[in-house]
């Protein structure tokens, strides 16, 4: 007895079952989304950005306004009282410093500051390490040779020396007071901060130029300019994104540790300037008063340390989301 046959249905194109195709950078999103460290991080840098933006709306008080010593050392939230014997006010949430003067305000007004001097020298150090790296790996030979002997020149200069030298000698000179000192900053933090990048941008470009697509791209004739930035630079930015995100935190620290020691951005004591006061002048303001008002220097520690803490886990959650060998 013969015994019946079922035949199976062939699979064709259209019977297939559809699997979409992602892009790198939906993959990359996809797996940020599940790093819950990353995504409160992310957010947190959303706040500060936020909070330097409208620094002016959100401060409840004029920040150099000094309210005298009926108002001066009270305490923050977290204290019932001060060491020098003033109650807390709830008109001054994080308590007030020698001169009266809102802790609270003189921090958010601090913080469009410190913001500004991490993400504007990052902006000048990618442009100029990331087009010299680039450059040189591609280019090779005797170019690559004289672009890395002279990025090693400015690696080995310790930056927080430059630093100091650059803001001791040209402090007092029109660029040194221009908006607060801001300008010179920037250039000073940016001129020494460059050269890590390119080594890093260098070893990329090297990797990349010997891969398939790219030996393609010049057998087919296109400009070294296209193939840079066409194909070397955009299978690059995953790198470059990360190198930033944890790049950012180091330049607001670097701030900081200036203004500490007084050679950071200039106080003002005009209300309609944008720069006022920096966390570097905060810092060096709340130690010189810790007996008095501890809870100054807690306050500045905190903002700083949180904002630091965000920009690490963002990095790290953007460096696992970025790595192509990530399979989930």
């Amino acid at each position: 007895m013969a015994q019946a046959t079922t035949s199976l249905p062939r699979a064709t194109p259209s019977t297939l079952p559809a699997t979409p195709s992602q892009s790198q950078w939906e993959l990359a999103w996809r797996r940020l989304r599940r790093n819950r460290a990353a995504l409160v991080g992310g957010v947190l840098v959303v706040i500060y950005l936020l909070a330097a933006i409208f620094a002016s709306s959100l401060a409840p008080h004029n920040p150099i306004k000094d309210y005298g010593a009926a108002k001066a050392f009270l305490p923050p939230f977290w204290q019932s009282d001060s060491p020098a014997g003033k109650a807390f006010d709830p008109a001054f949430p994080l308590g007030t410093d020698q001169q009266g003067r809102d802790v609270l305000s003189r921090i958010l007004y601090g913080t469009r500051t410190s913001v500004v001097a991490g993400v504007l020298p990052v902006t000048i150090v990618v442009l100029i390490g990331a087009t010299l790296g680039f450059t040189s790996g591609y280019l090779g030979g005797s170019a690559d040779n004289l672009l890395m002997r002279i990025t090693d020149i400015f690696y080995a200069i310790p930056t927080e020396l430059l630093l100091i030298l650059v803001m001791v000698t040209l402090g007092d000179t029109a660029l040194g007071k221009a908006a607060n000192g801001v300008p010179l900053f920037l250039l000073a933090l940016a001129a020494v901060s460059w050269s890590g990048l390119a080594r890093l941008m260098r070893g990329s470009a090297l990797a990349l130029k010997s891969l398939s697509f790219v030996e393609a791209a010049q057998s087919l004739g296109a400009s070294r300019a296209h193939i840079i930035t066409r194909h070397i630079l955009p299978n690059s930015v995953g790198v470059l994104v990360v190198w930033i995100a944890f790049a950012i935190p180091r330049f607001i620290i670097a701030e900081a540790i200036l203004g500490y020691i007084g050679l950071g951005l200039r106080p003002s004591l005009n209300p309609n300037d944008f720069f006022i006061t920096s966390w570097g002048r905060l810092f060096l303001d709340a130690y010189s008063i810790i007996g008095s008002q501890p809870g100054f220097l807690l306050s500045v520690a905190a903002v700083v340390s949180v904002l630091v803490i965000s920009f690490t886990f963002l990095g790290d959650g953007l460096r696992d989301a970025l790595d192509p060998r990530m399979k989930k």
